[in-house]
């Protein structure tokens, strides 16, 4: 006869001590969780980085602390890219271009 197997509970992984020199610099509020504020919510100092389509009612922000600026630090780094550096020769290396059609 087969063998009936029955699946097993998922078991939660069981939480990581950290160390005190691997804390993150940034103090972690437990209750932020990315997505958690809405424009009734929002503060001066929570991020600002919107999650959603605004026309949605499950339209919220990240809510995270900013230190800086309007967003927190992972979508910083996302918002500001370094600037690119642009090719030198502007108009002669568009009137180069242009010659091949003339």
């Amino acid at each position: 006869a087969p063998r009936r197997v029955v699946a097993a509970e998922p078991v939660a992984p069981a939480p990581v001590p950290v160390a005190a020199h691997q804390q993150p610099s940034v103090p972690v509020l437990r209750n932020e969780a990315p997505g958690s504020a809405t424009v009734l919510t929002l503060g001066a100092h929570m991020c600002k980085w919107p999650i959603g389509d605004p026309s949605s009612d499950g339209f919220t922000f990240c809510g995270r602390r900013s230190s800086e600026g309007p967003y927190c630090v992972e979508h910083a780094r996302v918002a500001y890219q370094p600037q690119q550096t642009k090719k030198k020769g502007g108009a002669t290396e568009l009137a180069r271009s242009l010659r091949r059609y003339i």
